[in-house]
């Protein structure tokens, strides 16, 4: 099957060139028309225009404002009056003029058809002062020395009544190699043209000309100051800017002007080669604009998960600090209750006077007991339960209040990651809402490569924060958990602490006495002093269980922050890595494009 896709991509993509020019420029489409870099239709069209040129003559569009003398501009340059000509736009529909060896009219309708006429029947379809035909395109075919060397395409105004004629204009415009602007000598320059003339594509900017017709009105000094003002005033429209007479021309008159078109159009000859290259080189911009582009949207995501990651790794080191703190005081906070809970147990043990019998023989070899009294610690378990659970709500206050620290820090930790996360959040919510509705800003860009620009940007926020998000959640359950530990353990198990630590040293103490009461020689009194209570209370309490974790050399919050901060490191090096590869094809593409511009220098 692989063998099969290679020789079918083979068949549709491996070329083999001609000689020549003709071979380079074979060369330049092939490139540029790649599939993977999904050429746009408009692309493949354009390439197409100039691959005509190969072929056939180079089209000269004949443009100005209605009634400025095109269609007698034409009529004088081909020797013959073939157009008809008005004060309104008579030029209705695109009219190509071609070499042919007979003379002849096809109009293309807009359904396709074709049909072909006498030159007669011209004025059927181009006088907008006559009902027309529905004709999209017109084609004069004429036995004229001139049009083996060029074709004309005469257009109507851009300044027409109709605004489908001027938008026919500029479409017709993208389709011309060279342009020659017509505008009435005594009527030139003026702010409406300078307008209209903004419209032109900058790749006929070098091959356009600028006559003005019906020099035969003015003296030769009027025509010289309207020469230098359009000069001056066209500077950055126009190659030349001539005077003509199309009348004079009709008329086999001398100094018409017309020797200088001819000159131009002689030109555009010779300069074919040059005019597709100057055209593939605003192609290749096109095309260089376009992945720069798309490289530049890569790197501002780029950009922001690289801050991002800064920036959390920064503000997590310093939390680290800021959290170090917090547990401690609530560690040392926990044993200070502890130190109340043995002050109140401490107080319960009092001196009870105690008496026990101890066996004695008498004199007589008889069995007596002999009384023995002394004192001993004895712990008052419901006298100290009392004060610290049944009749004082003492402790019961304490460890709520310290519950609720617990929860104030649980959730100042979250807090505090999700304000640093929110940045992210925003941050990727500007960056999805500038670009998921982004539009080609060149016709010639890719349809394709914009429509993923808006689909990655619509995919953004699942495909680069969601992980975080999922990876954020599952540290927070383990924090959670921490939490809840903290509370089962300290905050709602004191008061069964209390108990188990009043018991052992109850229990302590009385075994102390029996044992003392079974064996005086071998065993004394239990007296506890108030730090062995205190231990006791704080094991019960859980002090010893969590004390890594409060105050360890690495305690919980330093090991939480950590554990996050390289989970997302390691997210924004895989996404950063993603990117990376995205704009490296982007790259890849302007490196080619790269040696594509050998082809586009003039020869």
């Amino acid at each position: 099957m692989l063998k099969e896709f290679i020789a079918e991509y083979k068949s549709l993509y491996d070329f083999s060139f001609s000689q020549g020019f003709k071979g380079e420029f074979e060369r330049f489409c092939a490139s540029v028309l790649e599939p993977k870099l999904h050429p746009s239709s408009e692309l493949k069209e354009c390439l197409n225009s100039l691959d005509f040129l190969n072929y056939e003559p180079p089209f000269v569009a004949i443009v100005g404002q209605f009634s400025s003398g095109k269609s007698s501009f034409l009529n004088a340059l081909l020797g013959s009056e073939i157009l008809p000509t008005g004060v309104v736009p008579v030029t209705a529909k695109p009219t190509f003029i071609k070499y042919a060896p007979h003379n002849f009219l096809m109009a293309l309708y807009n359904d396709g058809r074709q049909e072909y006429l006498s030159l007669s029947e011209l004025g059927a379809f181009v006088d907008q002062r006559k009902a027309l035909k529905d004709v999209k395109h017109l084609y004069i075919y004429l036995n004229n020395e001139i049009l083996k060397d060029v074709s004309f395409i005469d257009t109507p105004g851009l300044n027409s009544r109709s605004n489908a004629d001027t938008k026919e204009t500029m479409q017709i415009l993208r389709q011309a190699n060279a342009l020659i602007w017509i505008s009435l000598i005594n009527n030139a320059a003026r702010a409406s043209e300078i307008n209209e003339l903004e419209l032109i594509p900058s790749t006929l900017k070098a091959n356009a000309l600028c006559l003005l017709n019906q020099k035969d009105r003015l003296n030769d000094d009027e025509i010289k100051r309207v020469l230098a003002h359009c000069a001056l005033t066209y500077k950055d429209f126009f190659s030349a800017t001539y005077a003509i007479s199309a009348l004079m021309e009709l008329k086999g008159e001398e100094n018409s002007g017309f020797s200088e078109v001819f000159s131009f159009l002689k030109g555009l000859k010779n300069n074919k080669e040059n005019f597709i290259r100057s055209n593939c080189a605003l192609i290749l911009n096109s095309l260089n604009a376009q992945e720069i582009r798309a490289s530049s949207i890569i790197a501002e995501l780029t950009s922001i998960i690289m801050r991002f990651s800064n920036s959390f790794e920064k503000k997590l080191s310093n939390l680290e600090n800021e959290y170090k703190k917090d547990f401690e005081l609530a560690f040392n906070e926990l044993k200070r209750h502890a130190l109340t809970i043995s002050a109140e147990i401490k107080n319960a043990i009092k001196e009870q006077k105690c008496e026990y019998f101890k066996p004695k023989k008498s004199i007589l070899g008889a069995q007596n007991y002999e009384k023995i009294s002394y004192s001993c610690p004895v712990l008052d378990s419901n006298e100290a339960l009392s004060k610290l659970i049944y009749n004082d709500d003492k402790m019961s206050k304490i460890f709520r209040n310290f519950k609720r620290e617990m929860d104030n820090l649980h959730a100042k930790i979250k807090s505090d990651i999700d304000e640093i996360i929110a940045v992210l959040d925003d941050e990727i919510k500007l960056f999805k809402a500038r670009y998921e509705t982004l539009r080609k800003s060149d016709e010639l860009h890719s349809d394709r490569l914009f429509a993923d620009i808006r689909q990655f940007s619509c995919d953004v926020y699942a495909s680069f924060i969601s992980p975080y998000k999922a990876e954020l959640n599952a540290k927070y359950a383990h924090l959670g958990l921490f939490f809840e530990r903290i509370n089962i353990k300290i905050s709602t198990n004191y008061q069964n602490s209390i108990r188990l630590s009043v018991d052992f040293l109850a229990n302590k103490l009385e075994r102390a006495r029996k044992d003392y009461e079974s064996e005086p020689l071998s065993f004394s009194l239990y007296y506890p002093k108030e730090n062995e209570i205190t231990e006791r209370v704080l094991n019960e309490l859980s002090y010893y269980e969590f004390e890594s974790e409060f105050i360890g050399t690495a305690p919980f919050c330093v090991k939480f922050l950590r554990s996050l901060k390289q989970s997302f490191f390691e997210l924004s090096i895989k996404n950063i890595k993603s990117l990376d590869g995205i704009k490296k094809r982007h790259n890849d593409n302007l490196l080619s494009f790269k040696e594509l511009e050998k082809f586009t220098k003039f020869a």
